[in-house]
């Protein structure tokens, strides 16, 4: 088996090794996958949950064993802006992928002036502002108060929609979820259908912010009992509706196809 590292911003993972097949989801830089075999111009890769999927090897930098599991220990931050900018050891040119992702979660190693250096798994640096950064608690996710995970997806308003889509530059529903209560710790599946075993079985008017409702094909975050906040292809993206008839943003759609409410705080 074979490690590597993802060297670009934002990477498509596909079902099948081709473009332009089905997006399973996206990897962000620096993330460091398992490889398990290669198809032309392709390469098969595990995520750290075990998500599998077809990446360009364009974009794989090849690492040992070592290196992937020493870098695994060292992520103590990540990325809390929609997007943070990437510098050279002068503080004034921007190196490639010249930009990084909200949620790109890294090795934070020194602190210069306003800036942070930041160490890849292969050892290069790059710099990026101090402001950009938030730390990782591992306690995190004991403490969060729904009303903050609300507000933190609050930022993604007007985002667009994008299937398999797990960034500022595009969501699908259960991508905007995961990213979500990432930022606190909390580590949910990727897909939808596997969200759905997350937490514990609430009842639709025990809702509070921050548990998920789940819809047929579909998962939102609440924002109060009869308010969600999600990331719908038909909605056009990060929208906030409402679950109660006659309001001005009411979606009789969700209402009607409402599976079921978990609480994962």
């Amino acid at each position: 088996m074979k490690y590597a590292f993802i060297t670009t911003n934002l990477v498509d993972l596909w079902m099948e090794p081709e473009y332009e097949s089905e997006r399973a989801s996206q990897l962000l830089w620096g993330e460091t996958v398992r490889v398990l075999k290669e198809h032309k111009t392709f390469r098969l890769v595990v995520q750290n949950d075990d998500y599998t999927g077809w990446v360009d090897k364009r974009f794989l930098k090849i690492i040992g064993k070592s290196a992937f599991e020493f870098y695994a220990k060292k992520l103590n931050a990540f990325v809390g802006l929609e997007r943070a900018r990437l510098f050279d050891a002068s503080f004034k040119n921007t190196v490639a992928p010249h930009f990084i992702y909200y949620g790109t979660r890294l090795w934070i190693n020194q602190t210069h002036k306003n800036f942070c250096q930041v160490i890849l798994p292969d050892k290069t640096m790059a710099f990026l502002k101090s402001a950009a950064i938030r730390p990782i608690n591992k306690k995190m996710d004991k403490i969060v108060p729904g009303h903050k995970l609300v507000k933190e997806a609050v930022k993604f308003l007007g985002v667009p929609y994008l299937w398999g889509g797990i960034s500022p530059a595009g969501f699908d529903c259960s991508g905007l979820v995961r990213t979500v209560f990432s930022r606190y710790g909390i580590f949910l599946p990727r897909d939808t259908k596997d969200q759905i075993k997350a937490g514990k079985l609430i009842e639709r008017n025990q809702v509070k912010a921050g548990d998920l409702l789940f819809f047929k094909r579909h998962v939102a975050i609440a924002v109060t009992k009869d308010l969600v906040i999600h990331s719908s292809r038909g909605g056009g993206g990060v929208r906030i509706n409402s679950l109660k008839p006659g309001e001005r943003n009411y979606r009789a759609d969700l209402d009607h196809d409402f599976i079921q409410a978990r609480r994962i705080l």
